[in-house]
């Protein structure tokens, strides 16, 4: 086998291991392709389900937001109650001593009676005479009447601070019992409220943990086929490497083969040429001629062969020279010129 022939049974190896080469080079594109196709489907559906998980967290914020307003109005009516109810359990312990002390003397009628006695005894001691003794005795009766009176006035003070007037207590008590129950009924229909619309917020809980379990999950999968994309790619740059390092080979192949082809093209041609095509090559045939020595033409045909058609060329031109100057000569002596 010649070194053409095993340069060009080398080169279809090559070429086979190419085209072999450069049908898995395609199958690994589209395998990546396909996974970096589903991970942005992957990626698309989880960018809308966050879309709308984040609307339903920004509704269910707000629901949240008005539902605790609502419970603050509750409990400030509550609140509100409460204290009158106080008022009103006050107002029916007073009511209740009042009643128990029925026939007891007030501190304001007791004062009022000590200041009228006092008055009267200094009007006796200052109108009536009376012995020592007698007056001594009156004496000691206004004392203990004036120090009983500053005991009674703390008391008759305290009594006056009392707004609320004891005679029409039960008419208070159920004024006040009124405001408690609108109170109450203020805090019952808000609490109502506050009810109905938690009913409208505990379903979307778990619509929002829906769709935030989803979308980890088309997270998840969208990693996955981007990691799966990448040890593909990973593939196809070690594959690429191998098909264009065959490539260079071939192209090295193939521009080796043409300077040979070039060389081989160009020695030929410099083997093939004429004299009227080469002036060296004229010029060394016109002195083989003038020499007399036999020459070779074409550079294809050597040896006596060669030669001998050259020789024969030329005796046949010589000898056809001769012919035609005896033919002209004859013709002369044949036909006499016309005197």
């Amino acid at each position: 086998m010649t070194e053409s022939q095993e340069a060009t049974g080398s080169d279809a190896d090559l070429r086979d291991q190419l085209k072999s080469m450069e049908a898995k080079l395609r199958r690994l594109r589209d395998l990546r392709q396909q996974h970096n196709d589903a991970g942005k489907r992957h990626a698309d559906s989880r960018n809308s389900i966050q879309k709308e998980y984040n609307k339903l967290r920004e509704e269910i914020n707000d629901l949240l937001a008005k539902n605790k307003e609502i419970r603050n109005k509750a409990k400030t009516h509550q609140a509100k109650r409460d204290a009158i109810q106080q008022q009103v359990r006050e107002l029916i312990g007073q009511a209740k001593n009042s009643r128990s002390e029925k026939g007891k003397k007030s501190p304001i009628l007791e004062l009022s009676e000590l200041q009228s006695q006092i008055d009267k005894l200094e009007n006796m001691l200052e109108t009536t005479g009376m012995k020592l003794e007698k007056e001594n005795d009156v004496l000691k009766l206004i004392k203990r009447h004036t120090r009983r009176k500053k005991e009674l006035e703390p008391l008759v003070a305290e009594e006056m601070r009392i707004k609320i007037d004891l005679d029409n207590i039960e008419g208070s008590i159920q004024e006040l019992k009124a405001e408690a129950d609108a109170e109450h009924a203020a805090y019952v229909e808000l609490n109502k409220e506050a009810d109905e619309l938690w009913k409208t917020i505990e379903p979307r809980f778990e619509e929002r943990d829906f769709k935030k379990a989803e979308g980890d999950r088309l997270h998840e999968a969208f990693l996955e086929c981007r990691k799966e994309a990448d040890e593909v790619h990973t593939q196809v740059v070690a594959m690429l490497e191998q098909v264009n390092e065959i490539r260079d080979k071939l192209k090295q192949e193939r521009l080796e083969a043409q300077s040979w082809i070039d060389d081989h093209n160009e020695s030929v041609r410099k083997a093939l040429k004429t004299p009227d095509k080469d002036e060296n090559l004229a010029g060394s045939l016109t002195q083989a001629l003038l020499a007399g020595s036999s020459i070779s033409l074409g550079g294809s045909q050597t040896g006596t062969n060669a030669n001998a058609r050259v020789d024969g060329r030329s005796s046949r031109k010589a000898n056809m020279r001769r012919g035609s100057g005896a033919a002209r000569g004859n013709r002369g002596r044949s036909k006499p010129r016309e005197q």
